[in-house]
Formats: structure tokens, C-alpha cells, sequence
């Protein structure tokens, strides 16, 4: 376009512009979603849009506008988020600033249509942006002049995703923060979980404790056994306390363990516990056990692991149940049909830091659990000045009681201290003593000490550690990870010089060698695999050992397919070869199928076994399943029929019998109970059927005018229980220390307008101990109202899409929130009774530029169902002046400037017009004699001012009106 031709399109848009600033039916941005402009030629909508910078939310809502198909994104709102030096006067139509270098400047103006980046000059086109009262919107390749990031439009979420096209310090800020949050207790980070009013549940002197027994009974020909396990937790010395007995008919009472543990939740100490204790596993020097001692930590994680591979998971399952591990919403492992109460993950992939896994249990019924578990690879890294400890000293395999009692009881101890030194590096330490069962053999004690760093750099994790025990042997390991996609590659050696541990023992040893392992892992679309490479040499260099391990899981449609190979050599010997295939077909209530096979390749190729299992729901609660496996190497083929039921209504069975063409033949069956303690006395059978003895529980009365609801479900987190007869609802299984949030789910109140009194609280729950709980329910109200907009003397429109909220008066809280729909209309319901502030949200008024205390209502809600209507709030001008139907802070006055070319009369005449008041006889009148008592003798451009104590005047919250009123000409 000429310069001529130029000039004229900017003197047409500014004409343009000019007529739409002083039009009455000119439009002010007030709604927030998809609102179609009628008085707008351009055919702009609004719309409310999430933003998100490379995954990290910056905005839930933020105003966007749409014309023409097309987004037009607000430079200034997005300058702020992304943390950049850049300022835009909306009302000047002007942009200035720099971005990320003070050097590289940015300048634009809406009169002319130019501006520079940096030495650049920069020409715009009209229709590039759209100039409006709160910010100047521009389009996406005019937007991208000024901010260097990209945009990705998703209409089906309402999203908006930016990528970084240039290093913006507030993404490293934002990855920082993540990274910390998973390190804090209080780690909820972005987008977290709204915790309701805490309800304390302090530690008791003693209380009745929550208690399990599984009892055990086999049948073979080689005669019978009987067995019995004895669980127990609750407080006591005011600390948590879990006990175990366990028994057989052979020796009586075989082993009792116990521990007394304390959450103090403090920065310098986390957890603390005696007894029976696990102690942690440290690489190079020593492997994880349990025995008697005393642990104590800082670490919000617990006791940290220092190895980064063949972790394991070890979680509780009931009998006939399946069970699949996820990390990152990838399948990692899975077992069907498990028939023990527990079952154990091994080999499970884990990287430098923390790591988070997600469990899915399915039950035979269509029951559905979900728990999560953490493996902390220490000391990954910290944040700059943090510090982690960790100390404990055990003696090995020890119980408080037991009848045979172990020869090896060897003891130990550790301390440990991670430090956070920057951002990408973090140091540890750790001391050992090892001193075995003979006391009397000072040349056995030993000393060691371990030091590592944990580092980060060019998208490499990695840690180098270090063992040393005097002058006797020492031994490095140095792992790195790299992530590629969806892929990763790691790689782990190890160096041992003369250094011997039972750590090393499984894996190395001698005066010298060398351990290499590489690791590759991803997934390809339903392809989850992993190649593992271990490969040992000795101080020669000649091979001793080598193995490669595989495994496979892939999913479709539904179904799930695992395979496994591993091939390995040992010196000189024969490689060999095993691998296995696993999978299932169909699902718990329509029947499922279970085949398997393993085989063999080296060092001969041939099928080892096979077998199948088909499970089916048969009446109620019971399940029957049956079992063949075939073997094709002389080994017996064996018969498998089983029943069980598993329903969480307070008690399991499971029995089964299995036959083989051996002979030999085996009938066993089970029997699971549990109680938990009732807070009005004795016990109250476990809903998880002594499953949920070491967690925490909520009971929970509910009622309506002094009467038991029934059929009403509480929750607390994921676990919900239903309410009886008395109105008691139990919610069981709750993990420790982990809080929860506890509410009432009103989808299961049959009356939609009976809501609780209260939304509920929050808890952290404790091993063994039941939180009390009461919920009263009652008849709600609802509020409503109109939004309108409104341009000087032209009639009112009503604005879609504004946000409105309810605030509890007493609480602060808000209760209830709603977006007007087409005609302005919007409705806040299921409001319990009370006193409440009926405003715009805190982003709505601050899109408008007004208080939000501008736009509140104070109104009350009486029981049994009370309905307020007509809370109108208009909107004069674009938030110069705002109206409501019941204020709760009006104005006192309000002025404007005097034009001596109209009378007063006139001008007050104009002013109840420009509201919407009907004219009453001698009621403008009435208000001409107060504004001259008031005022005196008025000149040209003197403030006038009126005062708003009468109808409609008292409905105004907020009056910015700072210019003439705007009288039409003599004549017009």
C-alpha cells in the first residue's frame, strides 16, 4: 500500500474510531464468553480461553476476542504473564517497552499503525488488532512482532498453548518451582488441590486400636496346616502404633513385631520411628533391610534409596483382585488374578530424584482403587540451602519375639546428609558401621563412608558416588539419564577396588572390576518397551559375566500384552536363554481370560509351560476361576479351581483346590475380617475387611432436621461409603499422613435442593484411628439476577458470559459462582442458608477496572427454600458507573461537570434518564431544590454534586463519570 493510500486508511480508522468513542450504542468488553457484539459491525465475539506456557497454566481465564475466524490475543495481559517489560495504554492506543534484552525495544501506535522492534521497523494493517478500554488485542502473527513464543489454539478445551520460541526466564522459574513443590510438603504447586478448613485429630495417650486377622487352613496329602495372622494400630504413648502376631499350629505364637512412630511435620524433623523399622538401601555399601532399631528423617519423602535400578513395590491386594503399575500414564507391570494378599513389583524401572507411580487395583466386581507410590533415588536434587538427613541403626532381621530367632543378627548404622548447592548440583554423605552378631570379633567391625553429587546439565541427570572403608577398598559408580521424547537412555558404571559389601556381592566383587549398564526405554504409541545391556569385566578386561533383559507391554483395544526375554552368559559357560509371554482378554463382569506361555531359546529351544485360566462373576459377591497348566518338559500338568468373595461388605473368602498328574493335590481356604474403632464405643466391622487396619477412616453422621438420612454418600479423597439406617457413612483405607478432604457428594442426595450445611473439612488421617464427623443437611435458596450494559441514553443489552459469585458473610468463602447465559440471566443456587455478598468475580471486576466491592449485594437467604430475585447489576459506559439492585456499599454522592449551555434542570433531567428512573411527578423537582442547597450557584465546568440517597441515585456502587453528561444540542 502507497503512502497516500496508507494515510487515507488510517485517517478512515481513526474517523471510525472517533465515531465508536462517542456512540452511544459503542461497545465496552464486559463479557467473558463467546458474546456476540450486536452493536459491533466487525462482528468481534469475547471469549474466556485457559493460557498455558509449556505445560504450566499462567491464566484459568483469560479475555480473548474473535473476529473473522481469527484470535486476537491481548499484548498487554500476556506481557505480564510472561513476565516481560512491556506496558500498553489501551485508551493512547500506544505500546513501549523491551524484551528480555534492554537493547531489543518494542514500539507501537494504534494512530498510525507503526512502531519499531529492536532496530526493525514495524507497519501493521488496521485489521491486525482491535484497540478496546482494558487492553489492545492483536492478532497471532502480529502479537508474535512482540513476544517471542508461539500459539496453539485448542476450541474443544478453550485452550491456548504458547510455546517458548526464545529462553524466557520465567519458564525456568516455573520448571524450578515444580521441580521444589515435589520436595515440600506443602508441594501442591500450580493448579493444587483447594483444601478445606483443617480438622485436628490429635495423638492419644492410648485408644482402641483397629485391628485384622486372616486365617489360613491347607489340606494335602502330606497332612494339614493351620496359620493365623493378628494385626493391629491405633495410638499410643501418643505416638502411632502398629503391632503384628503371627501364628501356626506347629509352634504356637511364631513372631510378634512392633513399632511406635511420630509425623512431627517439622523442617528439622519429619518422622521419626522404634521397633520393628526398615532401614534404607545406600549403593555400593549396603542393601535395604528390616530389624530392630530406630530411624529418623527430615526428608518429606521418608528414608531415601540411593540405587537407581531393580527397585520394587510391594502394596497390599485382595485375594483374586488385578493389579497394574503406571508411571507417567504408561503401564509398567501387571498381575491378574493375585492370589496372596500382597504382591510385590520387581525390577521397576526409577530415575535420579523422585519418582511417582500410580496403582490401579480392579476388582471382580467392577470395583476400582487407585493409590500412589513414591521412589525417592537420593538424593536427586534439592533447592539451593536445603538440607536433608536421614540416621539409623538396627540390628538386622530381629523381632521383638520370635521362636526360632535367626543366628545373623548383624548390627548396623548410618547417617546421611544431602545439601542443595545450586540449582543443578546437590552433595550427600552418608557414614556406616557394620558390626556383626560376634562381639567379641573387633576385626569384623567396619567403617565406611559413602559421598555422592547429584547434577543437571545440557539435559543430562546424573550422580557420581563414592565408597570407601579406610585403606581397604574403595568402589566409584557414575550414572547419567537422558530424555529423548518419550524415550530415555541410561547408562550406569561401576568401579570396584578391593572394596567387599553385601551390596557389591550380587553384583561384583573381587580386587577389581568393572560394571557397565545401559538402558534404553520409551514408548511408541500402545508400545511400552525396554532393552537393558549388563556387561562385567575383570581387572584384565576378560569378560566374566554378561546379560541382556527386555521386556515389552503393549495395548489394544482394551487388552493387554506383556513379554519378557533374558539372555545371559556367565565366563566361559553356555549362554542362556529364557522369555515369556503373558496376556488377557475380556473383562471382570463379562468373564476374562488369562493365557501365558514361557519357553526357552538357549541353550535349547523349547516351550517350557503353558497355561490358562478363565474367571467369571457367578451369584452376589462370589467369583469362581479355573486354572491349567501344562508343562512340556516331564514336569507334573497341574488343575486349578478356585471361589472367593471379595466384595468390600466386611469380610473375604477365598478357597481353592488344585490337583496334579503327579498325585499330588492341595485344598486351602481363607478367611479375612477386621474392625475398626467406633467413636461411640467398641468396634465397627472394616468395610475393607481388615485391609484398612494401618490406615486412617472417617465416620460420618448425617441428618436432616434431627433425623438420620440414609442412601447419602461422604468421601473422603477417593474412598466413599454410604450411610445406613442411623445415618452413618464410614470411609475407610485412608492413606497416613496424607491429607484428605472430606464432603459430603451431594450428587447422592435425592433432593437436588437439599445441600450440607457445610462443605466439609480436611484431615490428615492417622494409622488406626477413626475421625468423627457430622454433616446436617437443609433446604437451599438460590439468587437472581440480570447483567446489562448500558451506553449513555441508549437502552440497555444484557451481557453473557459475566462471572458472579456468592460469598458466605461469616466465612469469606465462596459458595457458589455462575456465567449469565444469553439474556443476562444468572442464577446462584443451592445457597444454604445465611447471609451472603452477591458480586462479580474477582477477574471479572478487574477486567472492568472497577472495585469488585462495586458490585456487591448483600442479600439474605431465609430457610426453606428462599428465592431472591432481581439482584440486577447494570454497567454504565464501560464501568464509569455501576448499579445494583441492593447495594452493600452505596455511594454518598455523585458528580459531574456543569455545561452552562443547558440549564441544571437539564442536566439532572439527563441523569435519571441516563438510569433508567421513572419520571414521578415532582420528583425531578424535588431533586433540583437538594443539588442547589447543596451546590449554590453553578457555573460553567464547576463539579456538580447530587445527592444519592433516593431511588434510583442509591443503587449506584461506583460513579467515575468525570466529563459532561452529554446533553443533546438545542434543536438535535
Amino acid at each position: 500500500m502507497g503512502a497516500t493510500g496508507r494515510s487515507v486508511a488510517v485517517a478512515v480508522w481513526l474517523l471510525a474510531a472517533a465515531g465508536a468513542f462517542w456512540s452511544p450504542s459503542a461497545p465496552a468488553p464486559l463479557s467473558v464468553e463467546s458474546l456476540q457484539e450486536e452493536d459491533d459491525g466487525e462482528g468481534v465475539e469475547d471469549m474466556v480461553l485457559r493460557v498455558e506456557l509449556e505445560g504450566y497454566p499462567l491464566s484459568e481465564s483469560e479475555y480473548m476476542l474473535q473476529r473473522k475466524g481469527e484470535i486476537y490475543y491481548p499484548l498487554g495481559q500476556l506481557a505480564r504473564h510472561l513476565e516481560l517489560a512491556v506496558e500498553v495504554d489501551p485508551l493512547e492506543g500506544q505500546v513501549s517497552g523491551w524484551v528480555l534484552d534492554p537493547d531489543r525495544t518494542v514500539s507501537f501506535d494504534t494512530a498510525s499503525g507503526m512502531g519499531e522492534v529492536g532496530d526493525r521497523p514495524l507497519i501493521l494493517e488496521e485489521e491486525d488488532w482491535i484497540q478496546e478500554h482494558d487492553d489492545i488485542y492483536f492478532r497471532e502473527d502480529a502479537i508474535q512482532e512482540f513476544l517471542p513464543v508461539g500459539f496453539e489454539y485448542r476450541p474443544r478445551r478453550a485452550e491456548v498453548h504458547m510455546r517458548a520460541d526464545e529462553e524466557l526466564p520465567i519458564l525456568s522459574r516455573l520448571e524450578r518451582e515444580a521441580r521444589w513443590a515435589r520436595l515440600t510438603d506443602d508441594g501442591a504447586g500450580i493448579g493444587g488441590e483447594e483444601w478445606l478448613p483443617r480438622e485436628p485429630l490429635p495423638a492419644r495417650f492410648m485408644t482402641r486400636p483397629a485391628w485384622s486377622l486372616s486365617l489360613n487352613h491347607q489340606q494335602s496329602g502330606n497332612g494339614s496346616s493351620t496359620s493365623g495372622n493378628l494385626a493391629g494400630a491405633g495410638d499410643l504413648l501418643w505416638h502411632e502404633a502398629e503391632w503384628r502376631l503371627q501364628a501356626n499350629d506347629t509352634d504356637g505364637i511364631r513372631r510378634f513385631d512392633g513399632t511406635l512412630g511420630q509425623q512431627v511435620g517439622h523442617p528439622a524433623l519429619e518422622r521419626y520411628e522404634l521397633g520393628r523399622v526398615r532401614a534404607p538401601r545406600y549403593d555400593l555399601i549396603r542393601r535395604g533391610g528390616s530389624g530392630m532399631g530406630v530411624t529418623l528423617t527430615n526428608r518429606p519423602e521418608g528414608m531415601a534409596r540411593t540405587t537407581f535400578t531393580d527397585q520394587s513395590i510391594e502394596v497390599e491386594v485382595p485375594e483374586g483382585w488385578d493389579v497394574e503399575l503406571y508411571r507417567d500414564g504408561d503401564l509398567v507391570d501387571f498381575a491378574h488374578d493375585v492370589d496372596t494378599d500382597r504382591h510385590e513389583f520387581e525390577d521397576i524401572d526409577a530415575r535420579p530424584g523422585t519418582n511417582p507411580y500410580t496403582i490401579e487395583f480392579y476388582g471382580p466386581h467392577g470395583e476400582r482403587e487407585t493409590i500412589s507410590r513414591t521412589i525417592e533415588i537420593g538424593p536427586g536434587l534439592l533447592p539451593p540451602g536445603m538440607v536433608h538427613y536421614s540416621l539409623d541403626a538396627s540390628r538386622e532381621g530381629v523381632s521383638l519375639y520370635e521362636h526360632q530367632p535367626r543366628d545373623d543378627q548383624d548390627r548396623r548404622a548410618a547417617a546421611r546428609m544431602d545439601v542443595g548447592v545450586t540449582e543443578t548440583l546437590t552433595v550427600g554423605g552418608d557414614l556406616h558401621y557394620m558390626e556383626p552378631d560376634d562381639e567379641e570379633d573387633e576385626l569384623t567391625r567396619r567403617e565406611l563412608v559413602g559421598a555422592d553429587a547429584s547434577f543437571s546439565a545440557f539435559g543430562v541427570w546424573g550422580r557420581l558416588r563414592g565408597a570407601f572403608e579406610n585403606d581397604q577398598g574403595r568402589a566409584w559408580q557414575l550414572a547419567l539419564e537422558r530424555g529423548l521424547g518419550a524415550w530415555s537412555l541410561d547408562y550406569e558404571y561401576t568401579l570396584v577396588d578391593g572394596l567387599e559389601t553385601d551390596e557389591l556381592r550380587s553384583r561384583v566383587s573381587g580386587d577389581l572390576r568393572h560394571g557397565h549398564e545401559l538402558q534404553v526405554r520409551g514408548s511408541l504409541g500402545p508400545l511400552r518397551t525396554r532393552l537393558r545391556y549388563e556387561h562385567q569385566e575383570s581387572a584384565d578386561g576378560e569378560s566374566t559375566w554378561q546379560r541382556l533383559r527386555t521386556r515389552e507391554n503393549v495395548s489394544i483395544g482394551g487388552q493387554r500384552l506383556r513379554h519378557s526375554l533374558t539372555v545371559s552368559q556367565a565366563d566361559d559357560g553356555d549362554p542362556s536363554a529364557q522369555g515369556s509371554l503373558q496376556t488377557r482378554w475380556g473383562r471382570y463382569r463379562e468373564g476374562r481370560l488369562n493365557l501365558g506361555v514361557s519357553y526357552g531359546l538357549a541353550p535349547e529351544a523349547e516351550l517350557d509351560s503353558a497355561n490358562a485360566e478363565y474367571s467369571q462373576s457367578l451369584h452376589d459377591n462370589w467369583r469362581g476361576s479355573a486354572q491349567v497348566r501344562g508343562s512340556f518338559n516331564d514336569r507334573p500338568h497341574n488343575l486349578r479351581l478356585g471361589i472367593s468373595r471379595t466384595a468390600r461388605e466386611y469380610w473375604r473368602f477365598s478357597g481353592q483346590g488344585q490337583v496334579d498328574t503327579g498325585g499330588r493335590w492341595q485344598v486351602s481356604v481363607g478367611l479375612d475380617v477386621g474392625g475398626l474403632p467406633h467413636p461411640a464405643g467398641g468396634w465397627y466391622p472394616d468395610p475393607e475387611a481388615g485391609r484398612g487396619y494401618d490406615h486412617g477412616a472417617v465416620m460420618a453422621r448425617v441428618h436432616q432436621d434431627g433425623e438420620p438420612v440414609e442412601g447419602v454418600d461422604v468421601c473422603a479423597g477417593r474412598s466413599c461409603g454410604g450411610t445406613d439406617e442411623n445415618g452413618e457413612a464410614w470411609a475407610a483405607r485412608l492413606d497416613p499422613h496424607d491429607p484428605v478432604n472430606v464432603e459430603v457428594d451431594v450428587g447422592s442426595i435425592d433432593n437436588p435442593f437439599v445441600q450440607p450445611a457445610t462443605r466439609g473439612v480436611s484431615f490428615e488421617p492417622r494409622p488406626g484411628r477413626v475421625l468423627p464427623l457430622d454433616f446436617e443437611l437443609h433446604l437451599t435458596g438460590e439468587v437472581d439476577g440480570v447483567v446489562r450494559r448500558q451506553r449513555g441514553t441508549a437502552e440497555p443489552s444484557e451481557v453473557s458470559g459475566f462471572e458472579m459469585e456468592a460469598v458466605d458473610t461469616e466465612t469469606g468463602e465462596v459458595v457458589q459462582t455462575d456465567r449469565s447465559v444469553f439474556d443476562g440471566l444468572f442464577i446462584l443456587d443451592q445457597l444454604p442458608p445465611g447471609g451472603y455478598l452477591v458480586r462479580a468475580s474477582e477477574e471479572q471486576a478487574e477486567r472492568l477496572d472497577v472495585p469488585q466491592t462495586a458490585t456487591a449485594q448483600r442479600i439474605s437467604v431465609e430457610g426453606d427454600g428462599d428465592l431472591v430475585s432481581h439482584q440486577d447489576l447494570t454497567i454504565h459506559d464501560g464501568g464509569e458507573i455501576v448499579r445494583v439492585a441492593s447495594p452493600a456499599e452505596a455511594v454518598e454522592q455523585i458528580t459531574f461537570s456543569y455545561d452552562s449551555s443547558h440549564t441544571l434542570r437539564d442536566h439532572l433531567a439527563q441523569l435519571l434518564d441516563r438510569l433508567g428512573a421513572e419520571q414521578v411527578e415532582g420528583g425531578l423537582e424535588s431533586l433540583y431544590e437538594e443539588v442547589v442547597i447543596l451546590n449554590g450557584e453553578v457555573e460553567d465546568g464547576d463539579r456538580v454534586m447530587v445527592p444519592a440517597d433516593r431511588s434510583p441515585l442509591d443503587e449506584i456502587t461506583h460513579w467515575q463519570h468525570q466529563e459532561e453528561l452529554e446533553l443533546a444540542e438545542e434543536g438535535d
